[in-house]
């Protein structure tokens, strides 16, 4: 190795982009990508056979990210029946509980469908 080739760079020098370039996203926007994984996938049911197939590759390949998506829900779901078992034992309001054991329910169903999704999309 030459002196030439340490002092080189071998990547080009990465350039910011100034702000006015940088796209600001809605927080509505950013919250529903955070808790729902959606935008990750493609439709692999349109096109011709080609593109059906990409777009099955595709979502395998996305299926990496799943397992990120249910360890929120999980969080959200101990969150909620942690919240509703402490209202219903110590201020005993069991229809407050109730709003926040619908929560939990509601996380474990999405928990479900994560879960489903994660377990078939893989290599056949």
């Amino acid at each position: 190795m030459t002196d030439d080739d340490r002092t080189r760079p071998t990547d080009p020098p990465v350039r910011t982009l100034p702000t006015a370039a940088v796209a600001c996203e809605p927080l509505w926007h950013l919250m529903y990508r955070y808790w729902f994984w959606g935008w990750l996938f493609l439709d692999a049911n349109t096109g011709d056979l080609l593109r059906r197939a990409a777009a099955w590759r595709h979502n395998v390949r996305q299926r990496a990210h799943l397992p990120v998506y249910m360890r929120r829900w999980l969080a959200a779901l101990v969150v909620s029946a942690a919240v509703a078992a402490g209202i219903e034992t110590l201020l005993e309001a069991r229809v407050a509980a109730a709003v926040f054991y619908t929560g939990a329910v509601l996380c474990s169903v999405v928990q479900v469908i994560a879960g489903i999704a994660w377990a078939f999309l893989r290599e056949p």
